[in-house]
């Protein structure tokens, strides 16, 4: 499966998730990259929300059904979309 972000397309391992996310919280923290989320809890929410309702998104954007397993690009995928999730 390809993701339409080429930074989430380069994740193979656990260890690129880790650097990932953490350049994520660093753009976050800089303004570099926006958030609609301030406290933890709205972004937990966000993302439980995304994940919920990822259906639509693999239909309409991916145009593959949702896979069985998520892979360490898919939870990269969901840390991003709560940034702008509402």
């Amino acid at each position: 499966m390809q993701w339409h972000d080429p930074e989430i397309d380069r994740i193979e391992t656990r260890e690129d998730l880790a650097a990932y996310l953490s350049a994520l919280a660093r753009r976050i923290e800089s303004g570099e990259e926006m958030s609609e989320r301030t406290r933890v809890a709205d972004y937990l929410q966000a993302a439980g929300a995304w994940t919920g309702s990822m259906d639509g998104y693999f239909a309409n954007i991916v145009k593959e059904p949702v896979p069985d397993q998520p892979d360490w690009k898919m939870i990269a995928a969901i840390f991003t979309a709560a940034t702008i999730y509402e």
